[in-house]
């Protein structure tokens, strides 16, 4: 079995006692609930900035960037230097 681990969360009276009636009428216990809930919901983030969706002209360009490269701009060779 998988470690647990505890997260504690502070919320105002009237969220827990929301959340507590959608446990309840939905069958689960208020941690599954919000744990469902949160996990749905960073899933949701994380495809969103992991996966993009481009066109054929977009693919095309996105292709051709990876391809020819603009050059570096100052600030990026100023990045690259401070590196170290």
């Amino acid at each position: 079995m998988a470690e647990s681990n505890r997260l504690d969360l502070r919320l105002p009276a009237t969220a827990k006692q929301l959340l507590q009636q959608a446990a309840e009428i939905s069958g689960n216990t208020l941690s599954a609930l919000v744990l469902n809930a949160a996990l749905d919901r960073a899933r949701d983030i994380l495809q969103t900035h992991q996966h993009f969706v481009l066109n054929a002209e977009e693919w095309r360009d996105f292709l051709r960037t990876l391809d020819e490269p603009p050059p570096p701009t100052a600030a990026l060779r100023q990045a690259w230097r401070n590196e170290d």
